[in-house]
């Protein structure tokens, strides 16, 4: 059996939990009703709009160069130019789907790697933080690699 003690905690503990949720439920009703109106205003936008508007216009203004530069049916190499948690090359990756991404690594470890891109290619180097990502090929991209990381 339930003690008169056991009854107050819960019809206390019940109160407490119904108080908070009518407290928390004029904000929740703003914050839908925010949420429902923005949805509403970018129903019909373009992919290019909705781009600039998440990425910013230098970030989307990037994708797109390298969106024409590189054929859909085409492929990039892909560098990962900021620290792995900022996730720049996965939206990259995902902006410029469906072209092939072959990753070739991060910036840092690049140079003690021997394996060079192959000719022809373009070179990807995706960052974070809203840092647009730089495209070039793949002679401007040796040379800048051997210059930042001390080759001949």
């Amino acid at each position: 059996m339930l003690s008169f003690a056991g009854f107050v905690f819960r019809a206390l503990t019940l109160g407490l939990f119904v108080l908070f949720f009518l407290a928390a439920l004029p904000q929740a009703a703003v914050h839908v009703a925010e949420r429902t109106g923005e949805a509403i205003r970018q129903w019909n936008e373009p992919p290019a709009a909705a781009r600039r508007r998440v990425l910013g216009e230098p970030c989307a203004a990037a994708i797109e160069r390298i969106r024409r530069a590189v054929p859909r049916d085409g492929e990039y190499l892909l560098v990962d130019g900021a620290p792995p948690w900022e996730g720049g090359t996965y939206w990259v990756r995902f902006e410029l789907a469906p072209r092939r991404a072959r990753f070739l690594g991060p910036w840092s470890e690049l140079a003690s790697r021997r394996r060079r891109p192959p000719d022809g290619s373009l070179v990807v180097i995706a960052f974070g933080d809203g840092v647009p990502p730089l495209m070039m090929d793949r002679e401007s991209f040796l040379r800048e690699l051997d210059k930042v990381h001390g080759g001949c």
